[in-house]
């Protein structure tokens, strides 16, 4: 992820060797790429068995992982704190400066408590003496913090190297520190310099906003039919299952149906959900420049390691 201009104030933290020093990773995806990956005879295999790995995860993980995971917001923000760390930039004015605050994902306020947070519960820590937390504090990102996000990287670079074999060698990197960090940052500097890959328009970003959202999605394709058209077309659904999926309640699940229903995403037919093909491409999309991005971020993490 490119460190934008205004965070060049920011001095490398003494102390903490940064991970990441390699050319911004090539990528492009046109819309003909994006069909090609959308047709491989195990597209749809594929993004299932990482919904079904990644709802697994999901229900095994402590409050606190859950928490942090849980909406899109928290998990981007964890995602930039993994990156800054990575390369040796982690300070409250980059992080405000940086990934979902500078987008507008997130706000710079709901950013402040996120890290005071993250510091009260061990996910990041200072770096030298000083009880205040100020805007040039170093800090770095803890192991918790690290095993987290190295099992999320872990899943999709699993998924992503079925589809493309050459990705497949950097599985056998996973295990060292230097190199998830450095998997990160080509992951942020690729979404950094390529907004279009996860648009905060597309239809998807409903489910992904809201707590246990992404689950409820998630769920929802481990529901259909074998034998069907596309990934998303109809399936009977059950509201406890969905909230236990993902970990909320029953009038948190309803809440976002109704929603989903009123931006046309679906529609709910008695004890049946039928979802429509414009947002069934959307979540196709979705995992297309998913799984790609991390194929790409390993293909340049493998040639600087």
């Amino acid at each position: 992820m490119d460190i934008r201009p205004e965070l060049s104030p920011s001095a490398e933290i003494p102390g903490h060797v940064s991970t990441f020093d390699a050319p911004v990773p090539t990528f492009s995806m046109s819309g003909r790429d994006t069909e090609v990956v959308r047709r491989h005879p195990r597209f749809r295999a594929v993004v299932e068995s990482y919904v079904a790995t990644n709802l697994a995860r999901f229900g095994a993980l402590g409050t606190l992982e859950h928490w942090l995971v849980s909406d899109m917001g928290r998990t981007s923000l964890c995602g930039a704190i993994f990156v800054l760390d990575a390369l040796n930039k982690l300070t409250p004015a980059t992080l405000m400066s940086f990934g979902p605050v500078a987008t507008g994902e997130v706000s710079r306020g709901r950013a402040r408590l996120f890290l005071r947070q993250a510091l009260e519960h061990g996910l990041i820590e200072r770096i030298g003496p000083g009880a205040r937390l100020a805007s040039d504090t170093h800090l770095c990102a803890t192991d918790r913090l690290h095993t987290l996000m190295a099992d999320i990287l872990y899943v999709a670079l699993e998924t992503a190297a079925v589809l493309a074999p050459e990705a497949a060698p950097a599985l056998g990197q996973m295990a060292r520190r230097p190199f998830v960090q450095r998997l990160s940052a080509c992951v942020g500097r690729i979404v950094a310099l390529h907004p279009e890959l996860f648009p905060l328009d597309s239809p998807v970003q409903l489910f992904q906003a809201r707590n246990g959202g992404l689950q409820i999605l998630e769920h929802l394709i481990l529901r259909q039919p074998a034998e069907r058209e596309r990934l998303l077309e109809s399936c009977a659904y059950s509201i406890s299952a969905l909230a236990r999926a993902a970990r909320c309640s029953r009038p948190h699940v309803i809440l976002l149906l109704r929603d989903a229903q009123a931006q046309g995403l679906l529609r709910i037919e008695g004890g049946a959900l039928t979802l429509e093909p414009e947002f069934s491409e959307a979540v196709e999309v979705y995992y297309v420049n998913l799984f790609e991005t991390v194929r790409a971020a390993a293909a340049s993490a493998l040639s600087t390691s």
